[in-house]
């Protein structure tokens, strides 16, 4: 699929994951961690997932209880960028596959409106 020395993904994708991942939890302590080198942790991650020694972090585990009562595996802050990463990639290829109902990590969707509508 990919070349021996050519990279997954470029500097410009993975900055684009961070600026959207930290959208929302900019002021988390794990971002605030992350964001003191970010330019180096950006780097050190973007060389991880191109060489394949990427390797996934601990999750936090809690329950919420709206909109509905149930567990959540919340990824860590680095995890969170690579999910971006990923989306970013991967969602303008699968989007028009798939059916109306499914609501998770889609724009304009999402887990609340899929509870809503059933």
């Amino acid at each position: 699929m990919f070349g021996l020395n050519q990279d997954v993904f470029t500097v410009e994708e993975i900055f684009r994951a961070y600026y959207d991942c930290r959208r929302h939890k900019r002021n988390s302590r794990e971002a605030v961690s992350f964001e003191i080198n970010m330019e180096e942790n950006l780097i050190s991650l973007l060389e991880e997932i191109n060489s394949g020694t990427y390797k996934v972090g601990k999750s936090s585990v809690f329950i919420v209880d709206r909109p509905v009562k149930r567990e959540v595996f919340a990824a860590g802050f680095r995890d969170r960028i690579v999910h971006h990463l990923l989306v970013n990639t991967i969602n303008p290829v699968i989007e028009k596959f798939l059916i109306f109902d499914a609501y998770s990590c889609r724009i304009g969707k999402g887990t609340s409106l899929g509870i809503l509508t059933t």
